[in-house]
């Protein structure tokens, strides 16, 4: 069976928009005077979001190095700029891979906002917790609703986390995706409430010591610290 994943900008159309409208709310109301957007800021927004597409193929290619997976790139079409095709010799490698970019993602974001040395504010930082943020909701949406860059047709199969239905069950993929979509959703707020420009109801403490993590077998393990 041939497998094709979609690869570093796939779902172009969608992404590119809800980029475009994430660096305009960089700079609402109140805050223009202090953060307009330059072309300068926007290279290192752009940047930002290369960088953590580049991680979560990174993350695929490594596992699949450690793993023993035999993978190629090859150039795709215009939803999928660049693929990858594999030969998992067995669903647990299979499950591994298809897992290993979105967990990347998720971990990647899990640093920016746990280090408090790491600048929230800045334009690199804003490309790439947009893109952790916003691309597995984009893959699970997909996965779920719109069927373009997740797909079965014939004896192909491509996407993340057609990959993982593929190599475990559909149950799987189902709740992996619905955990993806709660990490993200709640990193998205955690670094909403970072942002300068973000409104002070948001900045709010009760929620601050909650932290989620994915698990590679699927689904979120959600942890409370309480200090007594």
């Amino acid at each position: 069976m041939t497998k094709q994943k979609c690869g570093l900008l796939g779902r172009v159309t969608c992404s590119t928009a809800v980029i475009c409208i994430f660096l305009l709310f960089a700079s609402p109301g109140a805050a223009v005077a202090q953060e307009k957007i330059t072309y300068g800021a926007t290279a290192k927004f752009l940047a930002g979001v290369a960088s953590a597409a580049l991680i979560h193929e990174g993350a695929h290619a490594l596992v699949a190095g450690v793993t023993g997976t035999h993978m190629s790139w090859k150039p795709g079409n215009y939803n999928q700029p660049i693929g990858f095709t594999e030969e998992a010799e067995s669903d647990s490698r299979g499950v591994a891979l298809y897992t290993s970019g979105l967990v990347s993602q998720a971990l990647t974001a899990e640093v920016i906002l746990d280090v408090d040395r790491i600048d929230k504010n800045g334009a690199f930082v804003r490309g790439m917790m947009a893109w952790n943020i916003i691309n597995p909701l984009l893959y699970v949406l997909d996965y779920w609703v719109i069927h373009s860059s997740n797909k079965e047709e014939g004896y192909t199969y491509q996407g993340d986390l057609k990959g993982l239905e593929h190599y475990s069950r559909a149950s799987t993929a189902n709740v992996f995706a619905a955990g993806m979509v709660a990490i993200a959703a709640f990193q998205g707020y955690r670094f909403l409430k970072t942002q300068t420009w973000g409104p002070d109801w948001l900045k709010q403490k009760e929620f601050d010591d909650i932290a989620v993590m994915p698990l590679p077998s699927g689904g979120a393990m959600v942890s409370y610290s309480y200090e007594f």
